[in-house]
């Protein structure tokens, strides 16, 4: 029997983090903690098999959209494999067109610009010409709303023009067809079965085709979400979902925020909270299939519903022994028991900060405060919880005095004496259509020009914004930069102390190979004073 369709979550594509680029690298592999054990254990070089890789880390786990995808397909009894990043898995997605699969299926959540997303479906085309490709997710959303803005005069649509769909009908993709929504499932599934039965596929609500030169797009209809369309029934997964024993979950959709850089496509009628029984059978789920970790997903865990006590409370009683990570708001922790979040297994909170400077706080619309995010991080690290924060470089108003304000909040608290550790992600600020800082009356307050990485306003402009990012990036000594790629359970063994020792010769060696010449000795004299037992 062919297969109905494979499914794509990810491309591979690289997020814009300023201080990815500048990660340690060791015989051209990131400095995960594994790979540095490698390293040490062959003398300076990285030769495989690395114990511990692509297993027990947070960069391990798969992505949610392809999981939900699998899910929702498979319980409409459609036959579905997953690609959980194509380029890492073109040989199993050659392997499966041999099952003459009747589609492929591309979500665009991790897919950022229209050229990425035509390199991918180029890519698909060389090994199966003819298939049907079916397109849908954020990127084919976020275009249809370019388009709609593209009547108004003020609104810049001519710059974003190359990246979005349907804006300039050039060089476009090769898809069958897209899908507009942010709840599309019930769409694909009408698609595959027509294309199941012979039927043609046009026509379909909240969809568009490619004709020619000219996009046509059919019927808009209105989508309500169901509690059943944030429901996974994890015995319905196959077991290589489950390999890297961490996985993604969702314990809410959606985020009420209107932080003034996002661009986030946001619906309050798909807004929802999982109720805590599904949530906790969900939890007991994946543990029974030997899951370890959890990344929930959410924009703000259970968008800041005051009930986190109750959840951790719950998860204690019930046994269930996963440790786990969560964005959330700094507000939404003011609250909560941090020995109580502890022991329910969570290990790391996801803050965007953003910015230490009240102005530019007020600025971004974050409806924060720099003596509150200071309050929390104290609490979290104190309690042995460790933070991974996400800082934004030049947004309008920035100065060189605010950007050495949220440098200086960063060092005062690295907290070395601390159990819980401190990383963080800097961002330059993007100018994303989209967004509330996009919109011409915006642009006009901060003489804000430009498109996306590159831009300028009133107090600074995006060149001077990276160099405040590798300026912060060599400025600090007792943290380092976020490296979900590091094997959980390793970082465990070594304890508190020894991981940030650890953390600290990592980061001190990323910033030697930045400035200059870092030899193969230096590096192995460093990390042998936390794994002397791997002087071989």
């Amino acid at each position: 029997m062919p297969l109905d369709a494979i499914i794509i979550s990810d491309s591979g594509v690289k997020t814009m983090s300023g201080t990815n680029p500048l990660k340690l690298l060791l015989d051209g592999r990131i400095a995960d903690v594994q790979v540095v054990l490698n390293y040490l254990k062959h003398q300076g070089k990285v030769l495989a098999p690395i114990e511990g890789d692509g297993v027990s880390s947070w960069a391990s786990a798969p992505k949610l959209n392809g999981i939900s995808l699998l899910h929702y397909l498979t319980s409409q009894k459609f036959e579905v494999e997953l690609i959980d990043s194509y380029y890492e898995e073109q040989e199993e997605f050659r392997r499966l067109l041999k099952d003459t699969p009747r589609a492929v299926i591309i979500s665009t959540t991790y897919i950022p610009n229209k050229p990425t997303l035509k390199k991918l479906v180029d890519d698909i085309r060389e090994l199966a010409p003819d298939i049907f490709i079916i397109v849908g997710g954020p990127l084919i959303y976020l275009s249809y709303l370019m388009l709609q803005r593209s009547s108004e005069n003020n609104y810049d649509t001519e710059s974003a023009k190359n990246d979005f769909l349907f804006l300039n009908v050039n060089d476009e993709p090769s898809a069958n067809l897209y899908i507009i929504s942010l709840l599309g499932e019930k769409i694909l599934c009408e698609a595959l079965r027509n294309l199941k039965e012979g039927k043609p596929i046009n026509r379909l609500p909240n969809s568009a085709t490619l004709l020619g030169k000219k996009y046509n797009f059919f019927q808009r209809m209105d989508e309500i979400s169901e509690p059943a369309d944030f429901f996974i029934d994890w015995k319905l997964l196959p077991g290589k979902i489950f390999k890297s024993k961490v996985i993604p979950m969702q314990a809410s959709n959606g985020c009420p925020y209107q932080c003034a850089f996002c661009n986030f496509a946001k619906d309050r009628k798909l807004t929802f909270v999982k109720p805590l029984d599904q949530l906790v059978n969900e939890l007991k789920a994946v543990a029974i299939r030997g899951v370890r970790h959890v990344w929930f997903v959410d924009d703000n865990f259970r968008l800041g519903k005051d009930d986190l006590n109750n959840v951790c409370r719950r998860i204690i009683a019930e046994g269930i022994e996963i440790e786990w990570m969560t964005f959330v708001r700094a507000g939404a922790l003011n609250n909560v028991d941090m020995q109580l979040l502890r022991r329910a297994g969570c290990i790391e909170v996801q803050l965007g900060l953003e910015s230490a400077d009240t102005m530019i706080l007020k600025n971004m619309n974050k409806k924060a405060s720099p003596q509150q995010y200071s309050e929390v991080l104290r609490l979290l690290l104190s309690t042995g919880i460790n933070c991974s924060c996400y800082f934004i470089s030049g947004f309008p108003g920035e100065t060189d005095e605010t950007a050495q304000k949220t440098r200086e909040f960063i060092k005062r608290h690295e907290y070395p004496e601390l159990e819980g550790y401190l990383s963080w992600s800097l961002y330059p600020f993007v100018l994303s259509p989209l967004s509330p800082i996009y919109e011409p009356d915006m642009r006009k307050e901060y003489k804000l020009t430009g498109y996306m990485q590159k831009w300028k306003h009133r107090t600074m402009d995006s060149d001077r914004a990276r160099e405040h990012v590798l300026k912060t990036f060599l400025g600090l000594q007792n943290s380092g930069p976020i490296y979900r790629g590091d094997n959980l359970s390793i970082l465990k063994s070594l304890g508190p102390r020894q991981r940030k020792k650890f953390e600290a010769i990592r980061h001190s060696l990323s910033k030697a190979a930045w400035t200059g010449l870092l030899e193969r000795q230096r590096i192995m004299e460093s990390f042998k004073q936390i794994f002397p037992s791997h002087d071989n």
